[in-house]
């Protein structure tokens, strides 16, 4: 009731002629980061004054009891100055960059805010202890960046880079630094070199004076596409650095995992990727060993990889291998329209200052270019995660364990044509819905009550997408789980501990089949 009377407080003072000005609560775009032709960065400051007060005024609504009044008066005013300080900081970061924009030789410097939400504001966006996080997002490229296949910078964007860096120096924030690369070569190959790459720009930021304790580093390899790997002006826009500004490492962390589980993912990797690309399964790459430079390392090899999921062109889908395998009374996956997928809705409305940073800054809105995910499993390919690396000791950085509900290290199963399926150890994390470590998987042939042999068992390799109505969770798996190819599951955010909708898909007789299932939690 509280939470309603402040929404109806906020949108009665946004009518008034003193708050004309006011932007939609939802998603505040009173912010233009993109410094126009004379270096300036335009900043709503009333919108930032307005918004900090309305945002003090309702929690002084909400926690003032009896002296309510006085609470949401003292409220707006201190939510004002917050709002005006943000303002000023965030002015004077895009200022700085800006004027250093005119000093770069061959580097171009894209600036844009990102919002980030944190914490519960992600997982339940009415929850009373909803948070985020606001600061600057610089996206830098340049062709000549790095030479192919090396992570040393050359001159040039080397003495670009330190200037860049220069102007982050006495900052109390945390800074991460995302790596990208073109899909040239295997994933194995990009998803290492990006996180190299992300690490030597780190190094230049602690040789100019910031923290290294406040430096965050990721490789996201070939996964994030911002434009077509089919054509070399695609391939040079997508070689590119991120510099992500943000208050806390809750956020860091927020942000890392919120670009990974966008919805929409798979189909731009898809839509973006070259006919010829190699499109092999990998494994994460390793920390580097500690030394003065930075390292070449090369990933360990997975002793069995995940088997490829190439979609093949109509009528079917090329199978694993030949054989007659477990029949779950499907159909042909051919035959199978993917509503699932799409089911778990477009990112959320919050979540649009960070997906944004996915595509091309300052030329549209994540509203405007995202899609609903159509891709399914069998489809897609399982591509692991780069970790977010602390530059103080190489080490990833491990959050504290706050999972969605019914998806904390949970159980699931469903009886699919007189065979027992389930995943156990079924995790998603709250801040951000990334997936904390893979689920095994088993597999009861014609089960009956009392067998202990599964006629499959084995560990799947998962990722998971969230939109504003579901978690798809998505696992793919080793060449010992054949006939299983993959599985997609859809956990609802309305209901999550109700049945979860899933697809499994299947070898059988040279051909790919699919099957609709119900998984229930295991109690």
């Amino acid at each position: 009731m509280r939470k309603n009377c402040v929404r109806n407080t906020i949108a009665a003072l946004c009518t008034t002629s003193l708050l004309a000005g006011c932007a939609n609560q939802q998603a505040p775009s009173f912010l233009n980061v993109q410094p126009d032709q004379n270096g300036a960065c335009q900043f709503n400051e009333a919108g930032y004054v307005i918004g900090g007060a309305l945002l003090g005024a309702g929690l002084g609504l909400l926690v003032g009891g009896k002296n309510r009044g006085i609470a949401t008066v003292a409220g707006g005013a201190a939510g004002a100055l917050a709002g005006k300080g943000l303002q000023s900081y965030l002015t004077s970061r895009c200022e700085k960059l800006a004027a250093v924009q005119k000093e770069l030789r061959e580097t171009r410097m894209g600036i844009a805010r990102v919002n980030v939400p944190t914490g519960s504001t992600w997982a339940n966006p009415d929850a009373s202890n909803s948070k985020t996080s606001e600061g600057l997002l610089v996206t830098v490229d340049n062709s000549g960046m790095f030479a192919s296949g090396d992570d040393n910078l050359s001159p040039a964007a080397n003495r670009d880079m330190h200037k860049i860096a220069d102007t982050f120096r006495g900052t109390d924030r945390n800074i991460l630094i995302v790596g990208h690369t073109d899909s040239t070569g295997s994933r194995a190959l990009n998803l290492d070199l990006s996180q190299r790459r992300a690490r030597t720009v780190g190094r230049i930021f602690e040789q100019e004076g910031v923290d290294k304790n406040r430096i965050f580093y990721k490789g996201a390899g070939e996964d994030q596409p911002i434009a077509s790997n089919t054509t070399e002006t695609g391939k040079a826009q997508n070689r590119r650095v991120q510099i992500i500004e943000l208050e806390t490492r809750e956020a860091i962390m927020a942000f890392a995992n919120q670009t990974e589980t966008d919805p929409t993912l798979p189909e731009r990797v898809k839509v973006n990727q070259a006919p010829a690309d190699v499109d092999e399964p990998v494994t994460a790459p390793a920390p580097p060993k500690k030394s003065t430079s930075p390292q070449k390392t090369t990933p360990k090899a997975q002793s069995t990889p995940p088997a490829t999921q190439e979609a093949m062109a109509k009528p079917g889908y090329q199978v694993a291998k030949s054989g007659h395998g477990i029949d779950f009374g499907g159909k042909p996956a051919e035959t199978m329209p993917n509503t699932l997928s799409g089911k778990a809705g477009l990112p959320d409305k919050e979540d649009e200052g960070v997906l944004s940073s996915l595509w091309p800054l300052g030329s549209a809105k994540a509203s405007e270019t995202t899609l609903p995910t159509n891709i399914a499993c069998i489809e897609d390919t399982y591509r692991p995660v780069g970790a977010v690396m602390s530059l103080a000791n190489d080490r990833p950085v491990h959050e504290t364990a706050d999972y969605l509900p019914a998806l904390y290290s949970t159980s699931w199963y469903d009886t699919v044509n007189n065979h027992l399926v389930g995943l156990t150890k079924v995790a998603v994390l709250q801040n951000g819905g990334s997936v904390d470590g893979d689920p095994d998987v088993f597999v009861f042939e014609n089960y009956k009550k009392g067998d202990q042999k599964p006629a499959i068992k084995t560990i799947g390799h998962a990722r998971s997408y969230v939109g504003t109505d579901g978690v798809m969770y998505r696992v793919f798996m080793d060449g010992d789980a054949w006939p299983v190819r993959c599985m997609d599951v859809l956990f609802s955010r309305k209901d999550p501990f109700g049945t979860a909708e899933g697809r499994i898909y299947y070898d059988r007789d040279g051909h790919v089949y699919a099957r609709d299932i119900g998984l229930e939690k295991a109690k």
